[in-house]
């Protein structure tokens, strides 16, 4: 009996083949040899060796989707033709006639992917084109989503991502055609992220190796760098058709097929254009990663146009050969003016990609188009390589695009962009924890919190609103990892919430205490705030100053209500309630602990411990308490590790005397640094006198102080220990720094970060020299033990 997947298959090349000939015989009123035609000889073929065979799995993947993705390639067919190939796709992965566990399914997904990735096609109206665009997200929506997209490598995910992208991004779509490009990619990136477990963090070296071909990255460059790589012309347009003897013949027509990219342009030819007023040429999209493909002009004059033409688009501008009309009857504008390039390409003719391939330098450098996004050329997968399926790369150059849109200093991110960005970084903290990982750790304590901070200054309530959001998700899960950042971020929602700025929004005040209120209400939240901050030396009273402004706002001083006094009082009242729910569970505790101990003795004076079983499992209750010890002992070393204990605490948990002492240590350390910002020497004097420095002055003691307190003035640290009199201190203090395993530049600038230099040359002498003989003695006895 014959699998039916071999008719599903047989069926969509009858549908695909039919459609070639009937848009062939309705162009040249002629039948097409199938012989001659290659698209149409390796259907042929297909069918043949489905004739032969009884199941489809004896058939390589390859062998059946090669005819199909020749069609998604192929730049002679038209928009309908691509768009019933690309059906078929994608009825074979949603049917699962690609088997995953297939020895060639790997390079079967890669090739499916580097078609769909980079189709093309011949315009033929707008909303046709669009349609075709909308097939190709729904195959690279559900080629990564089906279980064969685990095949894919880091290359094509991240080609899969920024097609996305740039349908997403280019506003002369239509809005239904963005909008899906905005639902697949969330799809896409909940999916990539959602696997984030099963991903090992990598070696340095080889995550750098491999992040050089997945850059997408954006970046400005000056007018003059724009000339340089935009110089050269395009070519004059050529259109082969097929004459009725069957040969191709070139003919000097234009024809205007990018207008689902032109903002619904009629569809037009034009016969009487002038070679030097037309400039259409094919081009093939490259296989870099940058958000747009590169765009030229040739003139000074043109390049101006464009800049000020490109404020009508939020992407960058075009491949060359782009041509377009306002409307019939308007002089024909060049493409440089105002064309943005969809993925995939819609072809104006059948121009072989030969034809402008003449200066391959253009695809060797990093190339940065007018509107400033830059990209590096990416090479192609290299014959007899191993397929590599994707992994923590892969996510990490996603992970760190998303970040760059949410940029608002980035003047090539638009509103849209940074929403979207937004939106997707919430998916990804939403589908995985991300801690765990040091190389997206790195962009979250940097990069995003310093985005997600400053747009909270923005004045757009979707923007405002998406960036609380994304901090709760930050805060929620990281908090443990993000401390300074934790600070910042409170001390910036005390700043709206209490500022008198007119221009600040009565509802963003709302917001930033709802997000109080809802950072209030996680688990032990509250404790923490006033272990870590308060009950730290070098830090922001922030528990303090948070329960003040929450009671001063929490009751009308005029005498009207609003919603912000009831938030300030829900988000009091939460406080309250988690400062007292603690309590509640250390008196349960406490009396737990008690009745316990109170059974164990009585227990043990009513007889031997034989004597009293468990009714359910027969063992001795003394017994069984051992086991329950035991088990929670074991299960507390399996998933929990040992919480390290700050230097400042006697033990893990302190009691509330120690936290007392704590405080009204810090109260004297804020005045001592006081003091010490005004004048050094009358500053350790103070805290000598308070006991909090050792008298005589310790130079250790008074050097790690120097280096720990962030509130100390630097130019005051340099005056201080560059002194004549403190020279030992000097090497005290030079001591304190790691400089094992650095260059002595990077030794120089780490030890520079911690005062500021004096202007005079003895002092900057003293200072230097100290220093190099530390980092010498270090790098000596480095090198003596590798001898």
């Amino acid at each position: 009996m014959v699998d039916k997947n071999i008719y599903i298959v047989q069926g969509e090349i009858c549908t695909v083949v039919g459609a070639i000939k009937r848009n062939s015989r309705w162009n040249t009123h002629t039948l097409l040899d199938e012989e001659q035609d290659p698209l149409l000889n390796n259907f042929s073929h297909l069918k043949e060796i489905l004739n032969n065979m009884k199941e489809l799995s004896d058939v390589e993947p390859n062998i059946f989707l090669r005819p199909f993705l020749e069609v998604v390639r192929s730049e002679d067919t038209t928009g309908p033709i691509t768009g019933l190939a690309l059906t078929s796709v994608n009825k074979f992965l949603s049917y699962g006639l690609i088997d995953a566990n297939h020895e060639a399914a790997a390079e079967a997904i890669e090739n499916m992917a580097d078609a769909v990735t980079h189709a093309r096609f011949v315009g033929t109206d707008p909303a046709s084109d669009e349609v075709v665009l909308m097939k190709i997200l729904q195959v690279l929506r559900t080629l990564l989503l089906t279980p064969v997209g685990a095949h894919l490598t880091n290359e094509s995910v991240c080609e899969i991502m920024q097609s996305c992208f740039r349908i997403c991004f280019e506003m002369r779509l239509s809005e239904l055609l963005r909008k899906s490009a905005e639902h697949t990619l969330v799809d896409m990136v909940q999916l990539l992220f959602s696997r984030l477990p099963q991903f090992k963090e990598e070696a340095k070296s080889f995550v750098g190796a491999n992040m050089k071909k997945l850059k997408m990255r954006a970046g400005g460059m000056s007018e003059s760098s724009k000339w340089k790589k935009q110089k050269r012309s395009p070519h004059p347009p050529r259109h082969m058709v097929r004459s009725a003897s069957g040969g191709l013949e070139q003919v000097p027509t234009t024809t205007l097929s990018n207008n689902l990219l032109s903002g619904g342009v009629p569809f037009i030819e034009q016969d009487s254009l002038s070679v030097s007023d037309s400039v259409a040429s094919s081009m093939s999209i490259p296989t870099d990663s940058g958000l747009d493909t590169c765009s030229k002009a040739t003139s000074r004059e043109d390049l101006t146009d464009l800049d000020q033409s490109s404020s009508a688009a939020t992407t960058p501008s075009t491949e060359p050969g782009r041509l377009y009309t306002q409307s019939e009857g308007r002089q024909v504008e060049h493409a440089q003016s105002a064309s943005v390039e969809s993925i995939p390409e819609v072809l104006e003719d059948g121009e072989s990609v030969t034809e402008h391939s003449d200066s391959a330098s253009l695809h060797d450098m990093d190339y940065v188009n007018p509107r400033g996004v830059r990209f590096t050329p990416q090479q192609t997968q290299r014959d007899g390589a191993a397929l590599i399926p994707y992994s923590l790369p892969c996510l990490r150059e996603l992970f760190r695009f998303l970040i760059s849109l949410t940029n608002p200093h980035d003047r090539h991110n638009t509103d849209a962009m940074m929403h979207m960005g937004l939106q997707l970084l919430t998916v990804a903290l939403e589908a995985a924890h991300i801690a765990p990982y040091q190389s997206l750790l790195g962009l979250v304590k940097d990069e995003l919190c310093r985005h997600l901070f400053q747009l909270l200054s923005v004045d757009r309530m979707n923007l405002y609103a998406a960036s609380i959001r994304a901090c709760f998700l930050l805060f929620e899960s990281m908090r443990g990892h993000l401390k300074f950042q934790l600070e910042m971020y409170l001390k910036k929602l005390m700043d709206i919430i209490t500022s008198e700025n007119m221009k600040m929004l009565y509802e963003m005040k709302e917001m930033a205490l709802e997000a109080l209120v809802q950072l209030s209400r996680i688990p032990s939240f509250v404790t923490e705030l006033y272990i870590n901050y308060d009950c730290d030396f070098y830090c922001s009273n922030l528990f303090e100053d948070l329960t003040k402004l929450l009671s001063k706002n929490a009751f009308p001083v005029s005498g009207q209500l609003y919603t912000t006094h009831l938030l300030s009082l829900e988000a009091l009242l939460t406080v309250i309630d988690s400062t007292e729910a603690h309590c509640q569970a250390k008196v349960l505790n406490s009396s737990a602990q008690q009745d316990q101990s109170a059974e164990m003795v009585l227990a043990e004076g009513e007889g031997s411990t034989n004597d009293r079983t468990d009714t359910t499992t027969g063992m001795p209750i003394p017994l069984i308490h051992l086991v329950y010890f035991l088990e929670n002992c074991i299960f507390i070393l399996a998933e929990k590790k040992e919480p390290k204990k700050p230097q400042r605490f006697s033990s893990c948990l302190p009691d509330s005397q120690e936290l007392l002492d704590i405080r009204n240590k810090k109260k004297l350390l804020n005045s001592g640094t006081e003091q010490f910002n005004q004048k050094p020497k009358k500053g350790i004097q103070f805290l000598q006198e308070k006991g909090l420095l050792s008298s005589p002055m310790d130079n250790n003691e008074v050097a790690q102080w120097l280096r720990e307190n962030p509130r100390l003035d630097k130019k005051q640290i340099g005056e201080f220990i560059s002194d004549r009199k403190y020279m030992e201190l000097l090497d005290s203090f030079v001591n304190t720094f790691t400089f094992r395993g650095l260059r002595i530049d990077e030794a120089l600038r780490l030890y520079l970060e911690a005062f500021r230099l004096p202007g005079e040359a003895p002092v900057i002498h003293r200072l230097l020299e100290t220093f190099t003989d530390t980092w010498h003695v270090i790098s000596l006895s480095i090198h003596n033990r590798l001898e």
